[in-house]
């Protein structure tokens, strides 16, 4: 999670901040907030963030429009500037599930085979539970090796819908299951 403030100036000058701006986009799941410093999306969540009280800069409104497309399928994947803090491994896992297009998934381990070395299955996990920016960063594409639906920051019931939304899963063959 980003920090929420920066560190004051402490050159005598009046305290200097970074500001978050945040919009929210109502959706089948829920509200959806997402959050930025200005330039780049920092955050996108389905817990309320809180909002200050000004016009949003273009890369949220341009952020908004991208995911109500999203949502009514007009748009398969995001065109915006993202700050993603983690460790180099967690990025590396996130740079693989933007490789993930829209109506396909893949296991935590077959990202985990991806990227070799120590990778497993279990930290590929790890690392989308720790995804800053579900939705945009397709953390909801990645299912179990047994095709069971695990854990998502979200809630299962909303990377179900997700993944319907993308045909991933058909709504009456996961419905009879």
């Amino acid at each position: 999670m980003p920090p929420r403030r920066s560190a004051p100036v402490t050159t005598g000058e009046p305290e200097l901040f970074t500001h978050y701006h945040v919009i929210a986009v109502e959706s089948p799941i829920g509200r959806i907030h997402i959050e930025s410093d200005g330039e780049l999306i920092t955050r996108v969540s389905f817990d309320p963030i809180r909002m200050r009280r000004a016009k949003p800069p273009k890369v949220l409104v341009e952020a908004k429009k991208q995911m109500e497309a999203f949502l009514k399928r007009r748009r398969k994947h995001f065109d915006l500037p993202l700050q993603r803090p983690g460790t180099p491994f967690q990025k590396l896992v996130w740079d693989h599930l933007d490789e993930i297009r829209w109506g396909d998934s893949r296991t935590y381990q077959e990202i985990a085979d991806r990227i070799g070395g120590k990778a497993i299955a279990r930290t590929v996990g790890s690392a989308c539970a720790s995804n800053p920016l579900p939705i945009i960063v397709p953390c909801h594409r990645v299912i179990g090796s047994n095709g069971l639906l695990t854990g998502y920051v979200g809630g299962i019931w909303r990377k179900k819908w997700l993944l319907i939304h993308e045909g991933v899963l058909s709504k009456d063959l996961f419905d009879e299951a």
